[in-house]
């Protein structure tokens, strides 16, 4: 069955981005330090990532995280060689670059659920970001699973994953695993 998991990577005081952010730095001053587990773990790390990006058959973000990316994608999208299908929540058109059957813009969430789980053949969908796209699929109803990786560095500032919620969610902890720059942490949303 396929399950819908927020998966995305943030400080220890909980932002996903630092502060100061622009056009050139999107994650703010030195904000790249939340992703340096995921090229540079050791086979531990290499081995945690195999299994994670193993089962995942769609990708979902929202339009910021698109805009922010574009200069790391290219056509095949955040997926590489894989070429997993990507569905971007926005109103606006993506880039006509992006028209190579990799990249889909979708206008609400229930719709870039529904269209990423069919595409997804059986397998998981990745909701990657950013921070207003997983509040509202979370207050949904559309998250199955939570997949936090604490990176050990305090921002001070940025952009909150846990700023505003509707309401107090309930989570079961299912798996945890440290590795050299990151602890990743899973949960079942409790529905």
């Amino acid at each position: 069955m396929t399950r819908v998991a927020f998966n995305i990577s943030m400080s220890l005081d909980g932002f996903i981005t630092a502060g100061n952010q622009t056009r050139e730095e999107p994650l703010g001053r030195n904000g790249e330090f939340l992703h340096e587990w995921f090229f540079s773990s050791g086979a531990e790390g290499d081995a945690y990532v195999q299994r994670l990006t193993s089962n995942i058959g769609a990708v979902i973000c929202g339009r910021k995280c698109y805009d922010d990316s574009i200069p790391y994608w290219d056509e095949n999208g955040p997926t590489g060689a894989l070429r997993l299908p990507l569905f971007v929540v926005t109103h606006r058109p993506l880039l006509a670059s992006h028209s190579t059957g990799i990249y889909h813009a979708v206008r609400t969430i229930p719709d870039a659920v529904k269209q990423a789980t069919s595409a997804a053949r059986d397998k998981d969908v990745s909701l990657m970001g950013g921070a207003d796209i997983f509040r509202q699929a979370l207050a949904g109803g559309l998250v199955d699973e939570i997949e936090l990786h604490i990176v050990p560095v305090l921002f001070g500032a940025g952009t909150r994953l846990f700023d505003t919620l509707p309401e107090q969610i309930k989570l079961e902890p299912t798996s945890m695993l440290e590795t050299p720059l990151a602890r990743h942490i899973a949960y079942r949303v409790v529905k």
